[in-house]
């Protein structure tokens, strides 16, 4: 029994000495890998949450919505200085692009960089655009075409005045295609002309709180003073990803559209999503890209892991899927050594189950 008892006493020192210097190097890699970790862990390990990998609950969704307000006041002065700063005429800077990435889950902003600088959005705008007809049309919705589908330059399905098409298929051309042609249908069914559609896509702007962003049109090509942040479109894009309606059409890799002409001959067209790293970067379920020659590339991307779900804006890149994916696999390191340093914290014991860690 004595040896016994001498040997679990030095077994106890032996771990005692292995283990406090163990989680005390562990915690200083932590701190100068990550500066602002001791801050962000103090906050977490107050948390409770059950991750979950479809959709944001409203907790979540304020969380996010916090930091992504955090993130505007912290800039360095008032949003309206910021637009100040800056005409919205001026040409936009295509060589530093603007990106934020913030854990949809907890509201940590991992990743940003001139998030609010103002920038074209090119077509990640239809993020707004669904938002905003969604609440006065229906799926099953039969739209009778008119002049607003014509002269559209860039992606489009092919109407003409007087087809017939469902709403369900003008929303799936909408965020599978990219399709212009079908914004412009959309906004003009839910509002009666673009002038009252472009209103209301601002109003609802407004009331979200996005002071630092203006929008001209309903699918996003270059329109003067059309402008809006990363910061800001993080926050269409978070609205978005709430709403159920909504995430299944940018998560269709791909789809067949019909409809009808005015001479009653019935058209179909297979489409192709247009985002490359839809179900190709593990976790990703999508959202929004968008491309013009002032915007540059853009990309909206929605990841959905055990640990937390990601939400990416990337505006004005010129190779905005590697851009991405190198931004994701950085983000994703954070959160699993964040995750990491949490549970040492909370439990210092679980460093001695790790296998192969300690061997008696």
């Amino acid at each position: 029994m004595t040896k016994n008892n001498s040997r679990n006493r030095l077994k106890s020192k032996y771990k005692s000495a292995i283990v406090f210097p163990s989680i005390i190097a562990i915690i200083s890699i932590g701190i100068i890998a990550f500066p602002m970790l001791p801050e962000q862990v103090k906050a977490l390990s107050g948390q409770t949450s059950s991750f979950d990998n479809s959709d944001l609950s409203q907790t979540s969704l304020a969380a996010a919505q916090g930091a992504l307000n955090s993130s505007g006041n912290n800039s360095g002065g008032t949003q309206n200085e910021i637009v100040n700063k800056r005409s919205v005429n001026a040409t936009f800077p295509l060589d530093t692009p603007s990106y934020l990435m913030i854990n949809t889950t907890t509201g940590e902003k991992l990743l940003s960089s001139e998030e609010n600088v103002l920038r074209p959005q090119a077509s990640t705008l239809k993020l707004l655009t669904g938002l905003v007809v969604i609440e006065k049309l229906h799926e099953e919705d039969l739209v009778r075409v008119g002049d607003e589908a014509l002269n559209i330059e860039g992606s489009q399905l092919g109407l003409l005045p007087g087809d017939q098409i469902l709403v369900k298929d003008l929303l799936t051309a909408l965020y599978v295609e990219s399709a212009n042609d079908a914004a412009n249908v959309l906004a003009v069914a839910a509002f009666g002309s673009m002038d009252e559609f472009i209103k209301a896509m601002n109003d609802r702007a407004a009331k979200m709180g996005l002071t630092n962003s203006q929008f001209k049109t309903a699918n996003g090509l270059p329109a003067s003073e059309q402008y809006t942040t990363a910061s800001e479109l993080a926050q269409i894009a978070i609205a978005f990803i709430d709403n159920d309606s909504l995430m299944k059409y940018v998560s269709m890799p791909g789809a067949t559209i019909e409809w009808t002409r005015a001479n009653g001959i019935k058209l179909k067209k297979t489409i192709v999503n247009t985002n490359q790293l839809l179900n190709k970067y593990p976790g990703d379920i999508g959202l929004k890209t968008g491309t013009t020659t002032e915007a540059g590339q853009c990309l909206a991307t929605y990841i959905t892991r055990p640990d937390g779900n990601i939400l990416l804006i990337l505006l004005g890149s010129d190779q905005r899927y590697q851009d991405s994916i190198e931004l994701l696999d950085k983000g994703i390191a954070q959160l699993r050594t964040r995750s990491a340093l949490k549970s040492l914290i909370n439990q210092p014991d679980s460093l001695m189950n790790s296998p192969g860690f300690f061997a008696p």
